[in-house]
């Protein structure tokens, strides 16, 4: 966690992406395409290129930043251990 929110850090996956075209001939970018239904204010779906589902909503009527640099990341490694 504390490498992903160094400030210092930026994984530059364009310039990755480029290099990969011009140097594996076979390596194309991907590009997924994306259907999204806006269904109100408040929640759209998103379907992908393989069929799956993605449902949003919005939570609060806030546009304010939130900083979690006090909250411990969630890995899922808690329930490994259960």
């Amino acid at each position: 966690r504390n490498l992903l929110d160094n400030p210092n850090l930026r994984l530059k996956s364009r310039d990755l992406s480029n290099l990969l075209e011009q140097s594996v001939d076979s390596y194309t970018t991907p590009r997924p395409k994306l259907y999204t239904t806006y269904v109100d204010d408040g929640m759209r779906i998103v379907r992908d290129e393989d069929d799956h589902v993605f449902i949003y909503g919005r939570v609060s009527e806030s546009e304010e930043e939130s900083d979690y640099k006090g909250v411990m990341a969630d890995l899922g490694v808690g329930k490994l251990l259960e």
